[in-house]
C-alpha cells in the first residue's frame, strides 16, 4: 500500500453481519499531518475503510481492469460505481487512523468507528457508504492546519465532510498530556446490565476514562455522551492500584481494545488483564431493571458508576489471561 512512515498503520478486519463482506481499516501511514494528503486521495488506500468480497476469486481481466492488489473481488455496490475517481476497494475515506470499529448487533446498518485525532479532538464516526470523514481537512469539527504539505492540500469547500457523532477533546483526559488515542467500542447489548442496554461504550488508550453514548431519538444519529467513573470492588483478589490524583479510579494500564463475545458481554483488553462488564448487584449496586437472583459468580467484580443518574454497571477481572506490553 506504499506506507510512507512508521505510524498510523491501523488495521482491523471484520465481516459485515448483513452483507458478509470483509471490511478493513487503514490509517494514513503518517506520524502527523498526513503530509501527502493520502486520506483525501481517492486513489490511495491509506486513510480509508475498505470493503472486499473474499468469497469470489476475480478473473485475471478483473484484476487488471480494476488494478486489484490480490485475490478478492469488488462488491458491485461499492461507491466507486457512482464515483469513478474512487479506488474500487474504498468504502469510506478521510480517516487518520481508524482504531476499533464495530457493527451494532441489533442494527447492522450502524457501522461505527473510533478515529484518533492529532492535536485536539478524538472522534467516533458512524461510517456510511462513500462518506468523507474530513481528515486532514478537519480534525473532528475543527479545521486542521498541517505544518507539512508536500503532497498538496484539499480545500474545505471541495468536500462534504461527515462530522463525528461523539468524541472528546484532549484536555478532557489530562490538561498536561492530553489524550493518548480513542478506542472505539460497542453498543452494549448484553443482558448483564439492563440499565446500560443500547448505549455505545468507548474509551481512551490511557485507561483513565470511559464514555457511554445515548442516541435520542432512536435511529436519528443524534448522540449525547457522558463520562463514566469507575473503581474496584472491595473483595477483588487482584491488587487494584489507584490512578495518580484520583481517589476512586483504578489504573487499568493501557486499553488496547474492547471486545464482545457471542452472548454480547463486553470486555476491556488492557496491559494489565482482561475485564468483563457484569451485573450491578455483584457490587451491591442497584439497577431498577435488573432482576436480582442468588446466583453466585466466580470472577471478582469491579464497577463503573455514572456521574449522572442512578444506573450503574460493573466489571469483573478475568485472571486466566493477561496481556503484556
Amino acid at each position: 500500500m506504499g506506507l510512507p512512515y512508521g505510524g498510523a498503520h491501523a488495521g482491523q478486519l471484520l465481516f459485515g453481519p448483513a452483507d458478509g463482506y470483509l471490511y478493513m481499516t487503514m490509517g494514513d501511514g503518517a506520524h502527523k499531518d498526513d503530509p501527502y494528503n493520502f486520506a483525501q486521495n481517492k486513489k490511495s488506500l491509506l486513510g480509508k475503510i475498505l470493503r472486499f468480497d473474499v468469497d469470489n476469486i476475480p478473473s485475471e481481466k478483473e484484476i487488471n481492469d480494476l488494478g486489484l492488489w490480490g485475490n478478492y473481488s469488488i462488491p458491485r455496490d461499492n461507491p466507486y460505481v457512482e464515483d469513478k475517481e474512487l479506488g474500487p476497494e474504498i468504502w469510506a475515506l478521510g480517516f487518520r487512523n481508524p482504531w476499533r470499529c464495530s457493527f451494532d448487533s441489533e442494527r447492522p446498518s450502524y457501522f461505527i468507528c473510533g478515529d484518533p485525532g492529532q492535536d485536539e479532538y478524538e472522534e467516533i464516526d458512524i461510517v456510511t457508504k462513500g462518506g468523507n470523514y474530513g481528515w486532514r481537512v478537519y480534525e473532528g469539527f475543527l479545521l486542521f492546519h498541517p505544518q507539512l504539505s508536500p503532497g498538496g492540500s484539499t480545500l474545505p469547500t471541495s468536500i462534504n465532510p461527515i462530522f463525528p457523532v461523539m468524541g472528546y477533546t484532549h484536555s478532557e483526559i489530562n490538561n498536561n498530556i492530553g489524550s493518548a488515542s480513542i478506542i472505539g467500542g460497542y453498543f452494549y447489548r448484553s443482558l448483564a446490565d439492563p440499565c446500560m442496554y443500547g448505549r455505545y461504550i468507548y474509551m481512551d488508550l490511557y485507561g483513565e476514562a470511559m464514555w457511554a453514548g445515548s442516541e435520542h431519538p432512536l435511529n436519528s444519529g443524534n448522540f449525547t455522551s457522558s463520562r463514566i467513573g469507575f473503581r474496584c470492588a472491595n473483595d477483588s483478589p487482584i491488587p487494584c492500584n489507584i490512578t495518580t490524583g484520583s481517589s476512586s479510579s483504578p489504573s487499568l494500564g493501557f486499553v488496547f481494545s474492547l471486545a464482545q463475545d457471542n452472548r454480547k458481554d463486553l470486555y476491556i483488553l488492557t496491559s494489565k488483564g482482561i475485564y468483563r462488564v457484569t451485573r450491578p448487584s455483584r457490587c451491591n449496586l442497584k439497577c431498577s431493571k435488573e432482576i436480582v437472583t442468588s446466583t453466585s459468580h466466580s470472577s471478582s467484580p469491579m464497577y463503573i458508576k455514572h456521574r449522572r443518574g442512578s444506573c450503574r454497571f460493573n466489571i469483573g477481572f478475568l485472571v486466566f489471561f493477561v496481556l503484556v506490553l
